[in-house]
């Protein structure tokens, strides 16, 4: 964990409240309250919500650390794991991807102002396929250099890497969320076609993952409905103006029929 332990900083913000209450915390301040946390992480699981004992049951089984943590729940599906040695620590970074019940466990260094609240999760992990992918490529190595040109590569299928499957190639990979995702992935002179795996999670009109239709705040208007809609408009317009004389033609045309109808009564009663 970073530990700022400026000074100048905080006593000169106090100097000027604005109004507001201020408390300002000294550099011994900070490292007295940063020192117990030292060896810490923040995690989340994607993608499914667990209970606390649940959670932290599965994450003895997988880490086995040397000695107890303390999981604690922040908010927003974050917890904090606090370690006693820094050994676990390590462990924990240098063996990561971890996965939970299938789901990837998004694992980064403790912050010392972090708020569950306005954290964003940037990055998400994900399932793709290759589908009918030549065998000759069902290489570690250049499965290594396909996912990590996708995005970051967490771990490959155990049939993927026995080559085992021959009808798709599976792996997991860390994408962000600030950008659409490819179609495909060119493979030396190869085109490969890339199938992204979970239901509502890719958002093809964006191509955005991480949420469906009803949440997407990208706006897309391509100029071809944008104009069909103002030809339409025109159309209905024209339709109109063309509309009104025919009505006032048809108009003239009774006005005339009924004062013949009326002189020819009017000769009859004569007669």
């Amino acid at each position: 964990m970073a530990i700022d332990t400026n000074e100048e900083e905080d006593e000169k913000a106090s100097e000027d409240p604005e109004g507001e209450f201020k408390v300002p915390v000294s550099g011994k301040d900070k490292l007295r309250i940063y020192y117990p946390w030292r060896f810490s992480i923040i995690i989340k699981l994607l993608g499914k919500k667990i209970l606390h004992q649940v959670l932290k049951c599965k994450l003895i089984d997988l880490w086995k650390p040397t000695k107890a943590f303390s999981l604690i729940n922040v908010g927003e599906q974050y917890y904090i794991v606090k370690f006693n040695k820094e050994e676990n620590l390590e462990n924990i970074l240098q063996k990561e991807p971890w996965f939970v019940f299938g789901h990837f466990l998004s694992v980064q260094c403790s912050e010392p102002n972090f708020v569950p609240a306005t954290a964003k999760q940037i990055f998400t992990a994900i399932w793709i396929r290759l589908p009918h992918l030549p065998t000759k490529f069902y290489d570690e190595e250049i499965l290594k250099k396909v996912g990590n040109t996708v995005g970051r590569l967490l771990k490959a299928d155990a049939c993927t890497s026995a080559a085992l499957r021959g009808r798709y190639a599976r792996l997991c990979v860390e994408l962000s969320l600030d950008k659409p995702v490819k179609s495909n992935v060119w493979i030396g002179t190869h085109q490969q076609q890339i199938l992204y795996e979970g239901e509502n999670l890719l958002y093809k009109s964006c191509g955005h993952l991480g949420h469906t239709a009803r949440q997407c705040n990208i706006k897309i208007q391509s100029p071809a409905t944008s104009s069909s809609k103002n030809s339409s408009v025109k159309k209905q317009s024209g339709q109109e103006q063309e509309h009104f004389p025919k009505k006032r033609k048809n108009g003239r045309q009774l006005s005339s029929t009924k004062k013949r109808r009326t002189l020819m009564l009017l000769t009859e009663s004569h007669i």
